[in-house]
């Protein structure tokens, strides 16, 4: 037995492949369609309806399938398709999306979900072309490269938990489709493979489209961000033109409707609407109802400023860098600026270039003291074996993995009782900061698993801590379960298996007992390291007591056929658990 400590082996698995260099990006993300028309515009199709079946080709899919085609190519119920060519994608209520990036479609109850995969430089024009529309000066474009590539290294990964890196808004990065204009192309060519480093770290490269003549601290829009390059200071260059200015008239009416529909219980029969208190930058920062019931009421002007956009359009509160008055039951807003004022302004940028300022004076205004730098990475290779593929900057050490994964994959294989028919992809990172930055997990996760790619810290790290052997172990499992597992098994049940199969030892002092949607709702959406340690453990504990009772080889059955009816509810009396963490 090889006990796993519970917080190196901590692992997350979603079906999206992706290595290094490649983002994958949700498409249709704001608004997802019902059905799709995919044409070649060259050539052919070519699609599968599972990684292991058959190839299928031709001049247009309809998605979601028909069920006869679903249920003669052995896919009903699952609804996903893979596809690669040269294509052009047809909704009935939506704009035409032309590529020929490899896609992932999945047929949800309610609507689709398509994933493209991109290289990264590909998905950073995409993001000029939506993000830089207004931009005159080729200087800015480059700095505007580098920082939508740095954004895309730093926060791969975003959307992890529901199978892809990015969506396609300003969530993210905002992505055009249409084909890049030429000088967006060359921006991204000059600068190809640059990046912001601050104390060689990822730079966090936020930017926006005015900041009203003052920038503002990171901290003042997320509370958790403490970047010192991202700090207050006076942007003399966004307001040489007159700056932004906007107003909007609001009713005390229309602002309380606003704020109740976004969940703030507003007091009763207020008047007054006052900004009280001011960030460094300026920025409104907390604001009063007075005159109501209570009489003095505190909300965050940002929480405002989202809740009057979300229900009455995005640009009524443009930024919080605003003054305001009232006229009877109107509030009146004069501001400037539109956006959080962080980072990078777009306005100011695009005339620091029109002065004759280069790409890399505007990111040194911007983002100070950080450092321009060129990837110097070895680049990926690829070695394999009979059943791995070996993903490595350094193949000749790192291929030594080889027989330790064929050793642990076949005992796995016994256990269950099955064999794993696809190719594993084991892609070592050369430092813990690659993996890091790529993976965007903590270094208390040893290795991450996406479809049959497992990704791991350096080797040379893993035994120095002695769980290479009990991290592969895990995430072969993990590959095993999740070959069996039905599209409705529930994601603690699956990790349970995981950790119960790979004889992980929890403390006993760390278990606290939770209730399954606790469970679930950690495993899928994250949480701190306590919670998610202690979420693992709960797992765990229920999926022994579950192979005690039912035994190993039933429990398992339950994979593709479903839990019995009641299990769930026998679980949670069978427990005293308590109604919150």
């Amino acid at each position: 037995m090889r006990a796993a400590p519970p917080l190196l082996l901590l692992s997350l698995f979603c079906a999206c492949p992706s290595l290094a260099g490649e983002v994958r990006v949700r498409i249709y993300s704001a608004h997802p369609p019902k059905a799709l028309i995919i044409t070649a515009v060259k050539g052919q199709l070519h699609w599968k309806t599972c990684r292991d079946c058959e190839q299928q080709t031709g001049q247009q899919l309809i998605f979601p399938l028909p069920a006869t085609e679903a249920k003669a190519s052995g896919t009903a119920g699952k609804g996903e398709v893979l596809l690669t060519g040269s294509y052009e994608l047809h909704r009935a209520d939506g704009p035409v999306f032309k590529g020929e990036y490899p896609l992932l479609l999945k047929d949800r109850p309610s609507d689709l979900v398509v994933i493209a995969t991109m290289p990264l430089e590909g998905y950073v024009e995409r993001v000029l072309m939506a993000e830089s529309g207004d931009f005159q000066n080729e200087e800015a474009l480059k700095a505007m490269a580098v920082a939508a590539r740095t954004y895309a290294e730093r926060f791969a990964g975003q959307h992890a938990l529901e199978g892809f890196d990015f969506c396609d808004t300003t969530h993210c990065q905002a992505l055009h489709w249409r084909n890049p204009s030429f000088a967006v192309h060359s921006a991204v060519t000059s600068t190809q493979g640059e990046i912001l480093l601050y104390d060689g770290q990822l730079a966090a490269t936020y930017y926006h489209q005015n900041c009203g003549g003052s920038l503002a601290n990171a901290a003042e829009v997320w509370p958790q961000v403490t970047a010192p390059y991202l700090v207050a200071h006076s942007d003399p260059f966004c307001v040489t033109s007159g700056g932004l200015r906007w107003q909007v008239t609001l009713s005390v009416g229309q602002i309380d409707e606003a704020l109740r529909a976004s969940g703030i219980k507003t007091p009763k029969s207020w008047t007054t609407f006052e900004v009280n208190h001011r960030s460094a930058s300026g920025r409104a920062h907390s604001a009063v109802l007075l005159g109501g019931t209570p009489d003095h009421f505190s909300v965050s002007a940002s929480s405002l400023r989202f809740a009057v956009n979300r229900l009455f359009g995005w640009n009524n509160i443009r930024s919080d860098l605003y003054e305001v008055r009232s006229v009877g039951q109107q509030v009146v807003f004069s501001g400037h600026g539109a956006g959080h004022g962080v980072g990078m302004c777009q306005a100011g940028a695009d005339e620091m270039a029109r002065e004759g300022k280069n790409y890399r004076e505007i990111l040194a205004f911007y983002y100070p003291n950080t450092e321009l730098s060129r990837a110097t990475q070895q680049p990926w290779q690829q070695r394999s074996d009979e059943r791995f593929d070996l993903i490595s900057t350094n193949p000749d050490v790192d291929s030594e993995i080889f027989p330790v994964a064929n050793q642990i994959l076949e005992r796995n294989e016994r256990s269950v009782g099955w064999t794993l028919s696809t190719r594993v992809k084991l892609q070592v990172f050369p430092t813990l900061e690659s993996y890091r930055d790529t993976t965007g997990q903590p270094g208390w996760v040893a290795a991450s698993t996406r479809s049959f790619t497992i990704r791991l810290q350096p080797i040379k790290e893993l035994r120095r801590r002695s769980i290479l052997e009990s991290t592969l172990q895990h995430e072969l499992f993990h590959l095993l379960i999740e070959a069996r597992a039905s599209a409705n098994t529930p994601l603690w049940f699956r990790e349970g298996l995981v950790l119960y199969l790979s004889d992980s030892e929890l403390p006993a002092a760390a278990y606290v007992p939770m209730t399954i949607e606790q469970i679930e709702q950690i495993l899928k959406h994250g949480d701190t390291q306590k919670n998610t340690r202690l979420a693992y453990a709960s797992a765990h504990r229920i999926m022994s007591d579950l192979i005690a009772q039912h035994g190993k080889q039933e429990v398992l059955s339950w994979l593709s056929s479903g839990l019995p009816a009641g299990i769930t509810r026998s679980i949670s009396e069978h427990l005293a658990l308590p109604a919150n963490l």
